[in-house]
């Protein structure tokens, strides 16, 4: 992994694939770190000229972040630093998911000039009321007791039931990647999706958009992709029949075929 120093703080990063081929930088959820895109980065990379990074409180990562407003303008510090934008000598397409798309929804309604194209990824505008509860508790636990107190409940909102039976290894390293995470910043990234709304403010994105919902997804559920496509007049709605929160893991092949189809 690579270190910047942005104007908003220190940005851990890595980049892979040539550095004249199309430009696609990779968000994470809230439930994991970057390492998110192990399985697929690579072949992403036969592709394009990749950035993935972590968000502040994950794997080194630094920053004053206490809203997605905030978050948004971190990554922008980090494309500006990195000379990324779409006004540049190439397009520059964003993939994000859960988390990260609430972030990358706020950087193109906040910073325009940086993304051609957005692809997201199980995520939306904005929380229902129901769906805020779960998330003020996880802040208010793990302030209270640490991460370690909601891997299960993190695991358990990223797979579907079938697929952590099934694949117990993989569970084990997402809890420990996760484990890793600073609780504090977790629990102020918890706080500002429970706070968020941009569904009001969506129709204003102007870049090319594609949503995909993962059918299995009980944290961000389809109903929350579809919510945001539609206040997007430009933007293309798919969906991956059996995944769950985190299609990169779950259904990696599907979601590059997708990617590949879409961009």
């Amino acid at each position: 992994m690579q270190q910047i120093q942005t104007q908003k703080g220190h940005a851990i990063y890595e980049t892979r694939g040539a550095i004249d081929a199309p430009t696609l930088v990779l968000f994470h959820t809230l439930l994991a770190d970057c390492s998110v895109y192990d399985g697929i980065i690579d072949k992403l990379a036969e592709s394009f000229h990749v950035t993935r990074f972590h968000f502040p409180g994950y794997g080194g990562s630094t920053g004053e972040c206490s809203t997605i407003d905030d978050y948004a303008d971190w990554t922008a510090a980090l494309f500006q630093s990195l000379n990324m934008t779409k006004d540049g000598n190439k397009p520059v397409s964003v993939f994000s998911n859960g988390f990260g798309g609430f972030v990358s929804v706020g950087l193109c309604l906040r910073h325009p000039e940086l993304v051609s194209h957005l692809v997201i990824a199980n995520s939306g505008g904005a929380f229902p009321e129901e769906r805020k509860i779960p998330l003020q508790g996880m802040s208010q636990k793990v302030l209270s007791d640490g991460i370690n107190a909601v891997l299960d409940i993190a695991m358990s909102r990223m797979f579907p039931d079938d697929f952590r039976h099934a694949n117990p290894e993989i569970i084990s390293e997402r809890k420990i990647k996760l484990l890793s995470a600073d609780p504090e910043q977790f629990a102020k990234a918890c706080e500002a999706l429970s706070k968020l709304d941009y569904l009001s403010l969506a129709h204003q994105i102007t870049c090319a958009v594609d949503v995909i919902a993962g059918m299995q997804d009980e944290t961000t559920p389809p109903s929350m992709s579809n919510e945001l496509c539609e206040q997007i007049n430009q933007a293309n709605y798919h969906q991956i029949a059996d995944s769950g929160h985190c299609p990169q893991i779950q259904q990696p092949e599907k979601l590059l075929s997708l990617i590949t189809r879409i961009l």
